[in-house]
């Protein structure tokens, strides 16, 4: 199990749909989030005359149910912000990223935005609205080293005020145990249906259901599959995380995060599914509900 964080969030207006700003203890990095009808508020704030990075975000005007993002950095990013405000309408919210002890530079900043702009794209779960993608890599080693443990934080604190964007599922790797000096293998899930030629396999992490790569789904739409995983799964094949193998199926180009086992049936076979019955523990022939069941008794005699 991973150790714990602590995260500091203020809320400047004493709302949680107002401006707040987030800082992990023991980082120098701060984050300020606001919606862009309180523009006003946050421009007046001394953060923004500070050298940093910062996100623009909102919804897809092409109509998927993608968000659109913009990434960029500047000397004193409240002048930036200006003036996107005047000629950017697709953005409803800003979060800018600072640094408390005010060491970030030019050439870190440009570093940083090159780098999100890679994990951006790499996640696929948002349409870049940068027309280029520069990539900064003039900075010495150290700094480099320096950058990337920054990036992490930025990483870590963005989904705690909303921004999900950059996160891609954790790479399927035993955890070592150093305690014990053994190596622990995570569960492992399966679901087979021969008749729909699906063949998926899928792990938990951190509160995610992830479908992982090399699974095969069925392209057919029951008239019960529709609104939030049928968008879903539509912005997975226009983004390429699936593409078709023939007319029937589909193949699953890299791991696919659901908040439940039932969301990635359901995915998979394109109609109303019960995941806790449809995905059995590899190797157990238990289903996901058994063995949740278990695990809850488990952790209430321990």
């Amino acid at each position: 199990m991973s150790a714990g964080r602590s995260v500091r969030l203020y809320l400047a207006d004493g709302k949680a749909t107002g401006i707040l700003t987030a800082e992990i203890m023991n980082w120098t990095g701060h984050v300020l989030a606001a919606p862009r009808t309180r523009f006003e508020g946050a421009f007046a704030r001394d953060e923004l005359k500070r050298t940093g990075i910062y996100l623009l975000i909102g919804p897809d005007d092409e109509g998927s149910d993608l968000l659109k993002v913009y990434v960029g950095e500047g000397d004193e990013i409240g002048k930036r912000l200006y003036t996107h405000n005047k000629e950017k309408d697709f953005w409803e919210r800003f979060i800018a990223v600072t640094s408390k002890d005010m060491n970030l530079t030019k050439a870190h900043v440009r570093y940083l935005e090159g780098r999100l702009l890679t994990l951006l794209k790499e996640a696929r779960r948002a349409k870049i609205e940068n027309k280029d993608m520069p990539q900064f890599n003039l900075l010495p080693e150290a700094d480099i080293a320096d950058m990337e443990t920054f990036l992490e934080e930025i990483q870590l604190v963005l989904p705690v005020v909303g921004v999900e964007v950059f996160r891609k599922p954790a790479s399927s790797k035993p955890a070592i145990n150093k305690n014990a000096e053994t190596t622990v293998f995570e569960v492992k899930f399966e679901l087979i249906n021969a008749k729909a030629g699906i063949v998926a396999q899928a792990r938990e992490d951190a509160g995610d259901f992830i479908v992982e790569e090399g699974a095969i789904g069925a392209l057919r739409e029951a008239i019960s599959f529709k609104d939030k995983i049928k968008s879903v799964r539509d912005d997975a094949i226009r983004t390429g995380q699936i593409t078709a193998l023939d007319e029937k199926n589909f193949r699953v180009e890299q791991d696919i995060s659901f908040g439940s086992p039932s969301a990635a049936a359901v995915f998979l076979f394109g109609t109303s599914r019960n995941g806790r019955t449809d995905w059995l523990v590899r190797g157990q022939g238990m289903n996901y509900g058994a063995w949740k069941d278990s695990m809850i008794d488990k952790a209430l005699i321990e």
